[in-house]
């Protein structure tokens, strides 16, 4: 009788086993976090390049211009204005754009405050200078975004930029961010004055730290189209990997202006919104 119990204790524990074995294997992975937290990092630290591009022109110095949204002023290095027609003759020179502790919405849609310091070595319109920006207390859409971006201009349409030590957080969840990204300038060339029909296509790969600690890493398939007219990126596609799971393809749209997207793993698509 024993015997026979003891048998039938081990079927049942092996049938349990082999169970949860099956529902393990087919378990579907619909992990979405890093995706998210990487759009969240990268929308608005591809953002950031546009705007510096903004303040640079083709003739020499910086210009002092502003708009609605912010106040812009030189706070170190050379402030020589020989023909006072504030552009200043050459660099170093470090100038802020303030967005004010109060804040306000730009044209994208996006709530700023904070400030944005760019010290450039030289004429910003020299191509291949490296420009350094530093966040100071910075938040977009009460997010705070720190790290250091360093830029250049290898050509008049085109920026490289890096982004060091990026970290993304409101205060109850943190995200790490870091990347090496291509933004080229796809419309609103021609418009100079205009920044809000501007485009840029972006190209390259990033890795960080999601919300929950899990590692990921990115590389663009296609690249990804950020408007300065829109908060979000609009469409292309990239690779992401999570640590621990199968790389899925993120699919950011056909060129609407919306927080949609997707992400395709094993044949299976999964929506979910970049915020």
């Amino acid at each position: 009788m024993k015997k026979n119990l003891s048998l039938s204790l081990i079927v049942i524990a092996s049938a349990i086993i082999t169970f949860d074995s099956c529902k393990k294997k087919t378990e579907v992975d619909n992990e979405t976090q890093s995706v998210v937290d990487n759009a969240i990092c990268e929308q608005q630290f591809m953002s950031i390049q546009p705007v510096v591009n903004d303040k640079g022109i083709t003739e020499k110095g910086i210009k002092r211009t502003t708009n609605a949204c912010e106040t812009f002023s030189i706070i170190a290095g050379d402030t020589t204005d020989a023909a006072g027609d504030k552009i200043y003759d050459s660099g170093p020179v470090t100038f802020q754009i303030d967005y004010g502790t109060t804040g306000c919405v730009g044209s994208d849609g996006v709530y700023r405050t904070g400030k944005i310091n760019i010290t450039t070595p030289k004429k910003w319109s020299a191509f291949n200078t490296q420009v350094t920006v530093d966040l100071i207390s910075y938040k977009a859409n009460n997010v705070t975004y720190t790290g250091q971006i360093k830029i250049s201009k290898p050509d008049s349409l085109t920026i490289t930029t890096e982004v060091i030590n990026g970290h993304c957080t409101d205060g109850t969840w943190n995200i790490d961010y870091a990347c090496t990204k291509t933004l080229k300038q796809v419309a609103g060339y021609a418009t100079k004055n205009i920044v809000a029909d501007d485009e840029f296509s972006i190209t390259g790969s990033s890795n960080g730290k999601n919300r929950e600690s899990r590692v990921f890493t990115t590389n663009i398939t296609h690249p990804l189209i950020k408007k300065t007219s829109c908060k979000y990126i609009t469409s292309g596609t990239l690779d992401l990997t999570p640590d621990g799971l199968k790389t899925r393809t993120v699919d950011f749209g056909n060129g609407t202006c919306d927080d949609d997207a997707t992400f395709t793993l094993n044949g299976q698509t999964v929506s979910f919104k970049l915020k």
